[in-house]
């Protein structure tokens, strides 16, 4: 049977046994826990790494598939269509107009209407004119010139020179307008009063009854020539329609007045004969 100190010493040795036993498992648990952090710590750093391999590879394929945006260019600019020289006039307002003034002045005023201002055909050439402030009529000038014109009549100051007194000459005046639009050739007879205008190109314009009626035609035919008659040929509903120009002195019948032109104007069942100018 052990004594007591037996029983003590095998008692020590067997608590240091236990100690050292629970030692190294802890150290072994210490160096597991290590262990284990690391392969944890390794896992994430390798997918981390291809996560990155990964989106640079996509980055790769998205340039390499697709180009870069490039900025858009500016869009190309619009050609817009281009504009008559002159806004349509007012109504009864002329485009040109030929004034007879004092002493023997001719006055040839083109209107500016877009502009505001006049174009007037003085000696030293055409002389641009803005419009003024007036309480009547329409009064145009610049520091040296001022036309002002009310109704049929007009007053012309140069500076420095007297007043000159000025009256519309309406015939001259309805053949300028004419001739601005593109009209070619301009007859006119009486009894009734009718007016014939040739162009631009192939049109007709027939004024009757003192521009109570006005017939129009397009693309009319056109055969002969103006030494011995040339013909403008069109349709008027069923009625047929032909104007013929011819190069000649035609004296009008009424007022006496001189042309270089006649004119024969057939619509329908009627004749009209009278005279004008080519206004080219």
């Amino acid at each position: 049977m052990p004594t007591a100190d037996g029983q003590s010493v095998h008692a020590a040795r067997f608590v240091r046994l236990r100690e050292q036993r629970n030692l190294r498992e802890a150290r072994v648990q210490e160096r597991s826990r290590s262990i284990i952090v690391l392969v944890a710590i390794g896992v994430v750093f390798i997918a981390g790494c291809r996560r990155s391999d990964e989106s640079a590879g996509r980055n790769e394929a998205a340039s390499t598939s697709a180009p870069a945006a490039v900025p858009a260019a500016p869009p190309a600019p619009v050609a817009l269509p281009a504009q008559a020289e002159d806004d349509a006039p007012p109504e009864g307002v002329l485009r040109a107009y030929v004034w007879d003034c004092d002493g023997g002045l001719t006055l040839r005023m083109r209107n500016l209407f877009r502009e505001k201002a006049i174009s007037l055909e003085l000696h030293e050439g055409a002389r641009k004119l803005p419009q003024l402030p007036s309480a009547s009529g329409a009064r145009y000038g610049d520091a040296s010139v001022v036309f002002w014109t009310k109704g049929g009549t007009a007053t012309f100051e140069r500076k420095g020179s007297p007043l000159v007194n000025c009256r519309e000459n309406r015939a001259r005046s309805l053949a300028a307008d004419a001739r601005v639009r593109g009209v070619e050739f301009r007859g006119m007879g009486n009894e009734p009063g009718w007016v014939l205008e040739v162009g631009p190109g192939n049109s007709l314009v027939f004024l009757m009854n003192y521009g109570e009626e006005r017939h129009e035609f397009h693309d009319a035919s056109v055969s002969g020539d103006l030494a011995t008659g040339r013909s403008y040929s069109a349709t008027h509903g069923a009625d047929g329609f032909r104007a013929t120009v011819r190069k000649e002195p035609c004296s009008d019948d009424m007022a006496g007045t001189q042309f270089d032109y006649s004119f024969v104007v057939e619509s329908g069942t009627r004749t009209y004969r009278g005279c004008g100018d080519s206004l080219r």
